[in-house]
């Protein structure tokens, strides 16, 4: 068997995901020269698509005219390949629960610490997002093109954009995907629960934008209520962290300085 047809039979078979060292293991005569030019020429011709260094994902008919396939095709394959805990997050996560005011341009996948090096220009289809640990009893799964798709619930995906708000756009933006969001989200028992996995800074600007900007009295009573049951005596915090904050005023309820004005967009 030649490796254009072992590759084509993985297709066929449900398997379109596999490793440079697959290959070199189906064929162990192949130089490894020989089987860097395979895949290459592979690559050239639209038959693979290089989603990750010595990872490679065969590209369906339905995405030939594009010439790659999108992410949440082979995510699950890729980080079952690299061994690490995983999940769609962000703006990508919000989307999947119908807030999407504005579709992702990439998709957006939070995986823990270390980073690992990887190509934006080999894929950039792909925006990487580091945390410590990753939450798994707050994780979803669902079923995607290719096998399965780990997504956060809409209660950590509401953390999330809050503690990562430089990476979609700023708290503006997180706003007006939370007004689609909290359509979505309960968080009755958070505090023994999602807000764990979270600063008590984070929570305390995320019912800041629930009360304040949102509007959303009940929600944002929820999310006070649950924060207190972790601490009680909150801690001033600053609403942006990278801006100025002297002469801010401060929200009371929330101990947040107010040195950003958010604005959400129609929805």
């Amino acid at each position: 068997m030649k490796v254009k047809n072992w590759i084509i039979d993985r297709e066929r078979t449900g398997r379109p995901c596999f490793s440079r060292d697959e290959v070199a293991g189906a064929f162990p005569s192949l130089s490894a020269s020989s089987i860097d030019s395979s895949l290459s020429r592979f690559r050239s011709n639209g038959l693979v698509q290089a989603v990750h260094r010595g990872f490679y994902c065969v590209i369906p008919a339905h995405y030939a005219y594009v010439g790659n396939v999108p992410p949440s095709y082979y995510i699950d394959s890729l980080m079952k390949w690299l061994g690490r805990p995983y999940y769609i997050a962000l703006l990508s996560a919000a989307e999947m629960f119908g807030a999407a005011h504005q579709k992702p341009m990439v998709t957006q996948v939070m995986t823990e610490l270390p980073c690992f090096s990887y190509s934006k220009k080999k894929n950039d289809s792909v925006d990487w997002q580091f945390r410590s640990c990753v939450p798994s009893q707050f994780v979803l799964r669902r079923n995607g093109e290719n096998g399965q798709i780990a997504y956060s619930s809409a209660e950590l995906t509401a953390i999330d954009l809050v503690r990562y708000f430089g990476s979609v756009g700023g708290l503006s933006s997180v706003a007006t995907v939370l007004a689609e969001l909290r359509e979505s989200t309960d968080f009755n028992g958070a505090g023994q629960g999602v807000f764990k996995t979270a600063d008590f800074a984070d929570v305390q600007r995320l019912g800041y934008i629930y009360d304040a900007i949102l509007g959303d009295g009940a929600q944002s009573e929820t999310i006070h209520d649950e924060l207190l049951s972790l601490r009680r005596d909150l801690k001033p915090v600053v609403l942006d962290p990278g801006l100025p904050s002297d002469g801010a005023e401060i929200n009371r309820r929330w101990k947040v300085k107010v040195n950003q004005k958010i604005e959400v967009d129609e929805v």
